[in-house]
């Protein structure tokens, strides 16, 4: 599919003021915001614009959802992501010092849809994070799974786990399925 002369200018000056941004924020953390290397800064950012525009320019790939989904992917993400964190932490900090509350171990298989790649590994770290759940180990074959440990089957590590995956690989720019 072709791409319109207009859509490739907003890819690359997308591209341009996120490697911007990004350059910008770096460099105003190296030297501590200081005024007097601005003008450094802004040559520094400008260069490293240039060059990594040069080198990794922006491109189009098929099935790509565009940079705003991917930020807001991002959001999404990061928003769900501490949710979890905060009522989960809430749940676990309840069954360990609550006496009555039942904790029962258990290992839990689950299928790994993400291809080897920066999203499988960003779902299994955050999935490390998840109170109350860990990720042990992934299962090769076919098709991939992994073993979550959980304190309890009433967390629901299966599912925490399916909505992790949908989550990351949108991240990659990719629709969520409903597999």
């Amino acid at each position: 599919m072709d791409e319109t002369r207009g859509a490739r200018i907003r890819r690359w000056t997308t591209a341009a003021l996120i490697r911007g941004a990004a350059a910008a924020v770096l460099w105003a953390g190296l030297t501590h915001g200081d005024p007097d290397k601005a003008v450094y800064g802004l040559v520094s950012v400008l260069a490293a614009v240039a060059l990594s525009l040069w080198l990794l320019p922006p491109r189009r790939r098929p099935g790509d959802v565009g940079r705003w989904r991917q930020v807001a992917a991002a959001a999404s993400l990061i928003l769900w992501f501490l949710r979890k964190i905060v009522v989960g932490g809430v749940d676990v900090s309840f069954r360990a010092l609550h006496p009555r509350t039942r904790i029962s171990p258990e290992v839990v298989r689950a299928p790994l849809r993400l291809a080897p790649g920066p999203a499988r590994e960003i779902a299994l770290l955050m999935m490390n994070l998840m109170p109350g759940s860990m990720v042990q180990r992934v299962l090769p074959g076919e098709p991939e799974s992994v073993e979550i440990h959980a304190l309890a089957a009433e967390l629901r590590p299966r599912e925490i786990w399916e909505e992790l995956q949908s989550r990351t690989a949108a991240l990659e720019g990719r629709r969520r399925t409903a597999e």
